[in-house]
């Protein structure tokens, strides 16, 4: 018994002594142990695809064309003579549900793939709620300042460009909070969510991947200018390094949402009493 205990200590790497041997659980002397893996080994496995190349080069030509489309002159003038803008703030939440519905149905749906696996960042006490709200509060912090400083830069404060789709009363401001919601949610979901899980997949690197996205983020807003796109294309690169950093979309997507709802209501107020 003893020569096989000396063995044992041995293999643990340590000498044993009949005194410490009397304060060693028994499982700990005769357990057997096992070699740590190879650095290689231990890596986490490569990002899988969360739909198909189809699906996503179809998404992308969607977002992007009916984003040229509402530029065009046309469009906006006919936008512009609506007595009320709840019509465009519904046709807008529509459009926003249909691209989420679209890459849950088709694209997320046939390989399996949940939506809480996409969205991530599971709230199991109320610790981790507060913790994604200061998260969003200090993202928004930062969110203002690098705004402040593309205004800067551009030249432009993208007020000229959002002054029509702003709402005149407080029951347009209701529907743009709704709007701003679902804008948050969905935007949150398709861009940081699906493309940037997809783009991840595809190339292999985090920062490429939230480029990419964040391009496309961009293009969405073709409409609003050159430069507003180049602003939300920044704006969606931050969005993209917070989820990547977090792996949650949630704190995006309360910012998101509170600073959309905001900017609607500072708007009306800025319009009603004619500060723009």
């Amino acid at each position: 018994m003893q020569s096989a205990v000396c063995r044992k200590s041995v293999a643990l790497g340590c000498a044993l002594t009949p005194a410490t041997i009397a304060f060693l659980p028994i499982r700990d002397i005769f357990m057997t142990t096992t070699p740590l893996p190879a650095p290689s080994d231990r890596e986490p496995p490569r990002t899988t695809p969360v739909g198909a190349w189809w699906h996503t080069a179809l998404l992308i030509l969607i977002i992007v064309g009916i984003s040229a489309y509402q530029g065009q002159p046309r469009f906006m003038a006919q936008a512009s003579h609506f007595s009320t803008r709840i019509p465009i703030y519904l046709g807008t939440m529509v459009y926003e549900l249909l691209l989420f519905c679209y890459v849950w149905l088709l694209g997320l749906m046939p390989r399996k793939v949940r939506i809480s696996e996409i969205i991530g960042g599971k709230w199991r006490r109320f610790e981790d709620f507060l913790i994604d709200v200061a998260t969003a509060f200090l993202f928004w912090c930062v969110v203002l300042i690098a705004l402040a400083l593309l205004q800067l830069i551009l030249h432009f404060s993208g007020v000229e460009s959002a002054k029509p789709l702003l709402p005149q009363n407080w029951t347009e401001v209701g529907a743009f909070v709704a709007l701003a919601v679902t804008a948050g949610f969905c935007e949150e979901f398709v861009f940081r969510g699906y493309l940037q899980r997809q783009f991840l997949a595809w190339t292999g690197t985090a920062w490429i991947a939230i480029a990419l996205q964040a391009i496309v983020f961009g293009s969405a807003h073709l409409y609003q200018g050159w430069r507003s796109v180049i602003a939300i294309t920044v704006y969606g690169a931050l969005f993209g390094i917070l989820a990547w950093y977090r792996k949650s979309l949630r704190p995006g997507m309360m910012q998101h949402s509170m600073q959309d709802s905001l900017a609607g209501i500072a708007g009306y107020l800025a319009t009603k009493y004619k500060l723009i």
